[in-house]
């Protein structure tokens, strides 16, 4: 049987406290079917999702996801399987019912694992991660896993994040940070999860005019997508655990 995959780091300097330290459950107990970024960043998340998610065939999985997975609709993939809070969202996400995708509800701050959802390695060709990164308290654990069930070699982790999101459910050190910072320390959750490579920025959001234009109501949310593919290599075997 498959076990969960340890992350090979963590970042100590991270300060992973929160406003609101109220069970999550609770917080997402009633569905809230709206988006949480505007129809430019939309715009945006659907062509990297264009760029990096195979035309067709793909098994994809949307992690923290709601009711829409904006996908385009150029892709044709094979299944969508979805993980997230409230389980009225997910049974609404056109994707994964068109596909005849799972659905999945689980606190990655209780259980930061996906162990009993996919025990299978390697099972996805992409995991998608929208606006959700910053409520993770340990993000290296999440996507340690993540990189478990990535295709070696060719899977790929697409995190997308603006500067709009829930605060008080947020941990401390991404309150803290700028965009740019907070793309650097997705870079950084990669790389003490471990299993990645590539890891790239894409979008403008992390400058600081774009920032700046953002606070002040003359642009939209800023889009950052930070983006890392599944290496080749099999290091599971050497930081594996229970």
């Amino acid at each position: 049987a498959s076990v969960r995959r340890q992350p090979i780091g963590r970042i100590t300097s991270l300060d992973r406290s929160k406003l609101d330290n109220a069970e999550d459950q609770n917080f997402y107990r009633q569905p809230n079917l709206v988006t949480h970024t505007d129809d430019a960043f939309i715009d945006r998340l659907k062509q990297v999702y264009k760029d990096f998610i195979p035309e067709e065939g793909a098994v994809v999985l949307d992690l923290m996801s709601s009711h829409v997975s904006h996908l385009p609709p150029s892709i044709d993939i094979k299944r969508m399987d979805v993980h997230g809070m409230n389980a009225k969202e997910l049974e609404m996400n056109e994707a994964r019912g068109a596909s005849g995708g799972a659905a999945w509800v689980r606190d990655f701050n209780q259980n930061p694992s996906l162990i009993g959802f996919c025990d299978e390695d390697g099972a996805y060709d992409t995991v998608l991660c929208c606006v959700g990164v910053q409520y993770l308290v340990e993000a290296e654990a999440v996507f340690a896993d993540v990189a478990r069930v990535l295709k070696p070699g060719t899977g790929m982790v697409i995190v997308s994040f603006t500067n709009r999101f829930f605060y008080q459910k947020a941990i401390q050190g991404w309150l803290e940070r700028g965009m740019k910072e907070r793309a650097r320390l997705v870079q950084d959750y990669l790389r003490a999860a471990g299993g990645f490579e590539d890891i790239q920025v894409v979008g403008d959001g992390t400058s600081v005019w774009k920032q700046l234009q953002s606070l002040g109501g003359l642009s939209g949310d800023p889009f950052v997508a930070v983006v890392g593919r599944r290496s080749s290599s099999t290091d599971e075997e050497v930081c594996s655990g229970n």
